[in-house]
């Protein structure tokens, strides 16, 4: 079986007799995972960056990241501004959560990732799942950025690539901030490519479309930054898009950074997509890839990568949301 999944196995049965050319039914058909061909002609999931961020997904060393056409940064505040939107900011509660109430909000309330299953009599509204033979999300008591633990997010890609995330579907949710905390457990060289947080549309159950993915890159001066992939750049070419705030980010090792994401949709118009790493805006797509029309789009946070070195990769998660208004660091 390629995977497993909570919420898998009722929507494998609401599926009866769908094949997937593996033989089995893959919870990614039901979020959306695309697979696309390897340069060596090797089956891999579409990862994102390049292990060295480069403009346009050619591999090279980082720079400014600047491509034509459908980026900009916000005029008022400027590169790196901590642009609220047209929501307002939402106040920060004790344990992270915001003072408005949020769409979706998880930070694992009696050691559960439950919510993240609920409602559980709809088999799409969300879950979590992993490749065959890797383990599932799991509560982690330590390390917890707000509350009493985290998420455990561990993956192996000796062997090739690997996944295990979690997902919410987005419904009428069509001007919504995404964001979570993440902690990496320790520092990697991805060989091919190393993502975390991600958009995805369903097609149909047996294929789906990939749309933007938050990629963790190495940096000329050999550390880790964030870069965005474009995955239907060019009818599906793809392009990597170096961060926009100029020097980079610097993603920390077992320190707690927060990814926020805020994308306005409607079908059949192009996207706007904005990307702050721990409140300072990295990234702003004004013509992003319109949705797919009538299609379903989910959120989906954790970790996958592949030809990583090491190859073994555990990171936590806390405190993932959904808003209707930016939320400060």
């Amino acid at each position: 079986m390629a995977a497993r999944s909570r919420k898998f196995l009722r929507s494998c049965l609401l599926l009866g007799s769908a094949l997937l050319a593996a033989g089995a039914c893959d919870p990614n058909v039901v979020i959306g995972a695309k697979w696309r061909l390897a340069a060596a002609g090797t089956g891999s999931e579409t990862g994102g960056a390049q292990a060295l961020a480069g403009s346009g997904g050619v591999a090279g060393t980082s720079g400014t990241g600047a491509v034509a056409g459908d980026l900009a940064m916000s005029a008022a505040g400027g590169a790196g501004s901590l642009a609220g939107g047209a929501g307002g900011e939402a106040g920060v509660g004790t344990a992270g959560e915001p003072a408005v109430g949020p769409i979706f909000f998880d930070d694992q309330p009696n050691g559960s990732l439950a919510l993240w299953d609920e409602p559980s009599a709809d088999v799409d509204a969300g879950g979590f799942y992993a490749d065959a033979g890797v383990p599932n999300p799991t509560f982690a008591a330590m390390p917890a950025h707000s509350g009493g633990g985290s998420v455990r997010v561990s993956i192996d890609t000796t062997n090739g690539d690997q996944i295990a995330r979690l997902y919410r579907r987005i419904t009428d949710d069509k001007d919504a901030y995404y964001s979570a905390w993440f902690y990496l457990n320790e520092d990697h060289v991805p060989g091919a490519w190393w993502s975390i947080f991600l958009f995805r549309a369903v097609q149909d159950r047996n294929k789906s479309i990939d749309l933007w993915s938050v990629d963790l890159v190495r940096t000329a001066e050999n550390t880790l930054t964030v870069a965005l992939f474009d995955h239907q750049y060019q009818n599906g070419t793809g392009r990597t898009i170096n961060s926009q705030l100029q020097p980079a980010p610097v993603v920390p090792i077992r320190a707690w950074f927060r990814l926020q994401a805020h994308l306005v949709q409607a079908w059949g118009q192009p996207s706007q997509l904005t990307l702050w790493f721990d409140g300072e805006q990295f990234m702003s797509l004004d013509m992003a890839t319109a949705v797919p029309d009538t299609q379903p789009l989910y959120w989906v946070v954790g970790n996958g990568g592949a030809k990583m070195t090491p190859p073994k990769s555990t990171l936590f998660l806390d405190d993932a949301q959904i808003s209707t208004s930016f939320v400060p660091p």
